[in-house]
């Protein structure tokens, strides 16, 4: 490619020089939860129609029609609505996979999405997403060689930023152009957090509860690795710190009371190498004897009470509806203890351990072989049980001649959902009070704007969010959103607000505008587009329409490989190659090709672009 052309493909790839295709190839995933939980998209009639159309934005034009050329950012709102895509004007399509939108006159700008409301983040720790693929790769259905098609590349796109100074977590706008055109139109803003690499001044007392599944399922390897990891969760806790053991199988039972560790330690030990399986799961029996345990008025106010909850099945005895076991979970944090889930094997419940962490503001790890047991809870005890920031809240509000075009890797939350993450709040703000002993602040329930709820960021930790906003046209810089985090200082135990407008410079014409891109915010697009296609694809796949879903992965995988020259970054291609292999596997009708198999491991490669 020669110099001019480079040019040309960084601008249009940035949005630039731009043709923004509104077409149903666009993602109707955007607003999907990257967390566990899922919702169901509903199709406009214009995406259902298939129609297809380019508007311009400035680029000069060429004759009375232009010609479409590759997608760039992976357009689309919640409710499938028309998507956008940006276009290489004057660029050669690569020979191979060529791009599948055609150029219509005359298209309409995209639906806006309302800017007010709850909606589900992406920052969540233990691995959870891999769940499902773990598990078809133990039970043959997936080769383990095609890990590398679900490898977390996710942060290959964050931006990065230093460790912050002077503050516990600093927050940070970047717009894809630092000048937009003149006459508007949509532009991509990332949104970044970073946490300071400092631990807050001392390690909160620990009161963990260990419910753990001793079912039949768990006879052998998985029950002596549970026992090594439960007996090393010990030797990790102070002396100080309370401990308490419940098992459950078709039954519960207390087999270590709470109390702390102290001179039991060697006591705890023997009775967790005394363990034995057999019988049923009856997970919410298990977890009613550990709420129990976490409630004993012995332990301390400012303890940090968690239940830590490790299955290899499905609930078959007892509570059995998933609704009611996350129903304990959050009832749990409303009254001060956390719960984190650790699914084990290929056939526990991931979707049931999913919604209990969730409701429970605890994490979800996802552990592949009994080895791993002993390093995640670990993790949970050395990082997330002692983050330094708790019930963080990101707002966003837009002004109102500004439109909301998308929401990356997220979804609106439902009024329930919602409802729920708002006691999580209260239950949060509640805790900071009574443990850290930073004043409450979260009674009244604010409205306006989109918010972003995280229950506690870990320290040295980084997460990013990206929206595409509609800007109206304009000459003068103004102020278009602003931003708000809000948090509770662990380092320096009190409420935190950072509230920074974000402003818009514009343009004296658009090659000014295609001139001022900025290539880091290109590369998170391009990797968040490249999670929003193979969600899209996932949802034809699931759906029936198998050349769709083709389709989206061929024009996706032709973009990444123009991407890898025009913004510098050779990965790219690796993931142009992994879209290239489930293309090859969306082609074949049995093995990797099964709908089912090949829905679950293009959600998971998704998902993985997208944390």
């Amino acid at each position: 490619m020669g110099e001019l052309g480079m040019v040309w493909a960084r601008r249009a790839l940035l949005g630039g020089a731009l043709l923004l295709g509104l077409s149903a190839g666009g993602l109707a995933c955007s607003n999907r939860g990257v967390s566990e939980s899922t919702a169901s998209s509903t199709v406009s009639p214009a995406s259902a129609s298939g129609e297809t159309a380019d508007v311009s934005l400035g680029a000069p034009a060429v004759g009375a029609k232009r010609e479409a050329a590759l997608a760039t950012a992976a357009p689309g709102d919640g409710a499938g609505a028309s998507k956008g895509r940006a276009g290489i004007g004057g660029l050669p399509a690569p020979a191979a996979p060529p791009p599948v939108a055609a150029a219509v006159e005359g298209a309409a700008p995209e639906a806006a999405l309302d800017p007010n409301g709850r909606f589900a983040t992406t920052y969540r720790p233990g691995g959870g997403h891999l769940a499902a693929f773990e598990s078809a790769v133990a039970r043959g259905i997936v080769p383990a060689g095609e890990r590398e098609l679900v490898s977390d590349v996710g942060a290959r796109y964050a931006p990065a930023i230093d460790v912050p100074k002077g503050v516990t977590l600093a927050l940070r706008t970047d717009l894809e152009r630092a000048k937009v055109p003149p006459g508007g139109g949509p532009v991509h803003v990332r949104v970044a957090l970073r946490s300071t690499a400092q631990a807050p001044a001392a390690r909160p007392h620990l009161s963990v509860h260990l419910v753990l599944d001793v079912s039949g399922s768990m006879s052998g390897e998985p029950m002596a690795r549970a026992r090594d990891a439960a007996q090393a969760l010990v030797d990790r806790l102070d002396a100080s710190d309370d401990f308490s053991l419940v098992t459950f199988s078709s039954d519960a039972a207390v087999r270590i009371p709470d109390g702390p560790v102290g001179p039991r330690r060697a006591a705890i030990k023997a009775a967790i190498a005394g363990i034995a399986e057999g019988g049923g799961t009856n997970i919410g029996r298990g977890l009613e004897l550990g709420y129990a345990q976490a409630a004993q008025p012995g332990i301390p106010d400012g303890a940090v009470r968690v239940v830590l909850l490790l299955s290899d099945g499905r609930a078959n005895a007892g509570i059995m509806s998933s609704e009611r076991l996350s129903r304990l979970a959050l009832d749990a944090f409303q009254a001060g203890v956390q719960t984190s889930t650790f699914g084990l094997g290929a056939d526990y419940d991931g979707a049931l351990m999913s919604g209990i962490a969730s409701d429970g503001a605890g994490g979800y790890y996802y552990l592949r072989d009994p080895d791993q047991i002993a390093p995640a809870l670990a993790t949970e005890l050395d990082k997330r049980l002692d983050p330094v920031a708790t019930a963080v809240e990101l707002r966003v509000r837009l002004k109102p001649d500004v439109k909301l075009l998308q929401v990356y890797g997220s979804r609106r939350l439902s009024d329930a959902e919602a409802a729920r993450v708002r006691a999580i709040e209260v239950a949060a703000d509640a805790q900071a009070a009574r443990r850290d002993r930073i004043a409450r602040d979260r009674e009244d329930d604010a409205e306006g704007g989109m918010r972003f709820f995280i229950p506690a960021f870990s320290r040295d930790d980084g997460h990013a969010l990206l929206f595409k906003l509609g800007l109206p046209a304009g000459a003068q810089a103004r102020t278009v959103a602003s931003i708000e985090l809000k948090y509770k200082d662990r380092v320096t135990k009190k409420n935190v607000v950072d509230e920074a407008p974000l402003k818009v410079a514009y343009a004296t014409g658009d090659a000014d505008s295609a001139a001022s891109v900025d290539l880091s915010v290109g590369k998170t697009i391009q990797g968040f587009a490249a999670g929003e296609t193979l969600a899209e694809a996932a949802r034809h796949i699931a759906l029936g329409d198998r050349a769709r879903a083709v389709a989206l992965l061929s024009e996706r995988e032709g973009i990444l490989r123009v991407a890898a020259g025009a913004l510098g970054e050779p990965l790219f291609l690796k993931d142009a190659d992994r879209l290239a292999r489930l293309r090859g596997h969306a082609g074949a009708a049995d093995g990797l090709g099964d709908p089912l198999v090949l829905a679950m491991l293009l959600e998971t490669a998704s998902r993985s672009h997208l944390r």
